[in-house]
């Protein structure tokens, strides 16, 4: 699969969510409170030579060159930030440097990883992994600081030593002209009921899953619920398990005997008929979250039920370099500019030949997509199609809002995807089906299907719904419940 298809598939899953939950699309938007940048993930740069291209166009610098140091690229602070529109200034009191775009105002000191953005007359504190410095009267920025600061994506060029930034904020202001964006703005204020008030939830699911040509094993689940805002909430599932024709698979692949001890076949039969329950609690605002588990498979494997385990999300993220608090915070956001521009910001820049023009491309498509230009009435309803078809794969999204006195009250989402076998026959071709859809009286109906050959196979289903409720969320453990740290779990069981 090339790095073309790999992104138009991302950027096409990108517009899914948005269409399907703008939370769950908005969690990968740009940070706005108290954010820790993260660092580059690509390989760090050697020392010698480093270009930096933003918008495709390479940036020349006259006085002061990238420089690579401690594993970290750092860029002239006046250069780029001028480069991106900004203007900038130095205050050498507080040995302070600080950029000023679009009304949105960059600062840092030297020698300190603290930042500050501020914006709307809120000031925001930031996090970088690395702190600037001067060297040769030139400030040095890190590169991800540089990029996120104004809203950039960011990538290497590993093969060129070449630093690659994209101002998305820009290539959508130019994509979006000409369009207007009523139909977003009323699915957003649609959504918005979902993260107001107190809902109710149910659902029933079923799932299954083959691997190289064995099973498949299978998942039958349910699960109600109570949320509360956009963070609290309280669920309970079940989830029953049927793994018989999986292993039966792996016995066959390995040439062993499928037969089972007594003690085997009876944890098998408690995984199918009685399931495992999950029980979860938690203010995800607040960072923890909660839960325990129960049934008699992980009672024998010395699980006790009625136990708590607490989980510290906020660390976890940090853990794969990502700031919990931001997340949360960009989740709550319904505004279709933030959510339009996040899905350009999550893509991988890795070529500095391509990736622009293909970005540039994909983000015309999505702008045109949403745009109330490219909506096209079905009786009462409206419905936009976005087409995509690139190096032999295709993907094609449908997006019905269903109307009822000019504002939304369900939506139909189609999605297809396909990508032919790899040249060598090592990577199966790949279909994928989803279709989810919510109606009047907010009862959901979702399903979804991936198929790659005897590699890889799975399908799933879900129906369920919301209904207001004047029930609250319970957010803690029963009181007197023992409670163990999730981490401290995982590392008891590594020790």
């Amino acid at each position: 699969m090339t790095r073309f298809t790999r992104r138009a598939l991302a950027t096409a899953t990108a517009l899914t969510l948005l269409s399907t939950g703008a939370s769950a699309f908005a969690a990968e938007a740009a940070p706005e409170t108290g954010t820790e940048i993260a660092p580059v993930t690509e390989a760090a740069p050697a020392a010698g030579t480093i270009a930096v291209q933003l918008n495709g166009q390479d940036l020349a610098f006259t006085d002061a060159a990238p420089q690579a140091k401690d594993g970290r690229t750092f860029l002239p602070f006046r250069a780029v930030f001028e480069a991106m529109g900004a203007e900038v200034s130095y205050d050498a009191a507080a040995n302070q440097v600080s950029a000023t775009r679009g009304g949105t105002t960059v600062a840092m000191t030297l020698g300190s990883t603290e930042a500050t953005v501020t914006a709307g007359g809120v000031t925001t504190p930031l996090t970088m992994d690395v702190a600037p410095y001067a060297a040769d009267n030139r400030t040095y920025v890190p590169v991800r600081f540089a990029a996120q600061a104004f809203g950039c994506a960011v990538g290497w060029d590993q093969d060129d030593s070449t630093v690659i930034l994209v101002d998305t904020a820009k290539l959508l202001e130019e994509a979006k002209a000409g369009y207007t964006y009523t139909y977003l703005d009323k699915y957003l204020a649609y959504n918005e009921q979902f993260t107001t008030g107190n809902w109710a939830m149910d659902a029933n699911f079923n799932a299954s899953v083959g691997l190289l040509g064995m099973g498949p094993a299978t998942v039958a689940g349910t699960m109600t619920g109570v949320t509360a805002g956009a963070t609290q909430m309280e669920a309970a599932m079940n989830m029953k398990l049927d793994l018989q024709a999986l292993l039966e698979g792996i016995a066959a692949m390995t040439d062993t005997a499928s037969e089972v001890d007594a003690e085997t076949a009876a944890l098998l039969d408690s995984l199918k008929n009685q399931g495992i329950d999950l029980e979860l609690r938690g203010d995800l605002g607040g960072g923890t979250l909660y839960f325990t588990m129960s049934g008699d498979a992980l009672a024998a494997a010395g699980i006790p039920a009625g136990t708590w385990y607490s989980m510290d999300l906020s660390a976890l993220y940090g853990a794969m370099g990502m700031d919990y608090t931001a997340l949360v915070d960009a989740s709550k956001t319904l505004d279709a500019q933030v959510l339009l521009q996040s899905a350009m910001s999550g893509v991988t820049l890795t070529d500095k030949d391509a990736d622009y023009a293909a970005i540039a491309a994909l983000v015309d498509g999505a702008a045109k997509f949403l745009a109330d230009q490219s909506f096209t009435a079905d009786g009462a309803n409206v419905t936009t199609t976005y087409t995509l078809s690139q190096d032999g794969a295709d993907v094609t999204i449908g997006f019905t809002l269903v109307m009822e006195n000019d504002a939304v009250v369900g939506y139909d989402l189609t999605m297809t995807a396909g990508t032919p076998a790899s040249a060598d026959g090592a990577v199966p071709a790949m279909t994928m089906d989803l279709k989810t859809g919510m109606d009047a009286q907010n009862q959901m109906t979702a399903a979804f299907t991936l198929d790659m050959g005897e590699l890889l196979s799975m399908t799933m289903d879900l129906t369920g719904g919301y209904t207001a409720t004047d029930e609250t969320p319970a957010l803690t453990p029963p009181e007197g419940a023992e409670v163990i740290s999730y981490t401290d779990l995982l590392t008891g069981a590594m020790a």
